[in-house]
């Protein structure tokens, strides 16, 4: 702590013994800062899939196993390393050597030609069980123009054993006797997949294509979001208008639904799911970061 200016330039008194005099210093103390939290929520609903009150939300609860192609050796390792970034930060443990892919990202020029490729000879990567599109809907994505497209592949697992629910049901285990326990189900990604459009990310920078792709392998983003109706700054939006126009990299919203949605040991239902983000997004906002935009004014300013 500073002294006071007259505590360091001290006079003749002073050095005879005289009291120093009460130093004029002040201790600032923070507290939480609020936030909007109704506000919050409804962008977390506008941009993410729709989750029934008792479903169970996708996420990897293995290690990131990531493979980044792309055309630019340098661009893939800065790809790369913003979505392992992001899954260290989101509490994922680091893979080990010789793991099997189970997070890709393709740059492509042609990738209409490239999903066909993929479809005939790499069947584990779009599947027909657990896929969150169908191949007719994604084949319409690719041939709209997008700039990209994702898919996930996923299975419900309880204990330790995965199983697919009958269509359209829940998921639930047959028990041979009644039970008071009963084992939380969870809905593990098995394969998560980005796949860019060479000739129409623009000037996208690596750095918004990583923390792009980092939410989509790692979250549930909606497939069309309606930006119109968000007011949440996210990378979500780098290709809603021009990437010059979008932010540099995840927003302090982004990072709190990651680090939100991995909070959640558990099942990763909407209702804790939504309280973690919120959490975690009021931690990030208690220094005020330039990109919290929903603060609650003090004294009503």
């Amino acid at each position: 702590m500073a002294a006071s200016a007259a505590a360091v330039c001290s006079g003749p008194a002073q050095a005879q013994g005289a009291p120093p005099e009460p130093e004029t210093g002040t201790i600032e103390v923070r507290g939480k800062r609020e936030i909007d939290r109704e506000v919050v929520a409804g962008n977390l609903r506008e941009l993410t899939s729709r989750i029934g009150f008792t479903g169970v939300t996708p996420r990897f609860y293995a290690p990131l196993c990531l493979h980044v192609i792309g055309p630019d050796i340098e661009a893939n390792r800065v790809i790369a390393r913003r979505i392992t970034g992001a899954a260290k930060s989101a509490g994922l443990k680091q893979p080990g050597p010789g793991c099997r892919e189970n997070a890709l990202v393709i740059i492509v020029d042609e990738p209409s030609r490239l999903f066909e490729r993929l479809v005939a000879r790499r069947h584990w990567m779009v599947g027909e069980i657990g896929r969150d599109a169908s191949l007719r809907r994604l084949r319409e994505e690719l041939g709209s123009g997008k700039p990209a497209i994702a898919w996930n592949r996923t299975t419900f697992s309880s204990r330790g054993v995965n199983f697919v629910s009958e269509p359209g049901a829940a998921p639930f285990r047959r028990e041979p006797r009644a039970s008071r326990l009963t084992d939380a189900v969870v809905r593990p990604k098995v394969v998560s997949v980005v796949v860019f459009d060479g000739d129409r990310i623009g000037t996208a920078t690596p750095v918004q294509l990583g923390d792009y792709a980092a939410l989509q392998l790692l979250g549930t983003p909606r497939r069309n979001i309606a930006f119109g109706a968000v007011s949440a700054r996210s990378i979500l939006s780098l290709f809603a208008e021009d990437p010059d126009m979008a932010p540099d990299s995840m927003t302090a919203f982004d990072r709190a639904y990651l680090k939100g949605l991995y909070a959640n040991t558990g099942p990763g239902l909407r209702g804790p799911v939504t309280r973690a983000v919120l959490a975690a997004y009021e931690e990030q906002c208690v220094d005020e970061e330039p990109d919290c935009q929903f603060l609650v004014p003090k004294g009503g300013e």
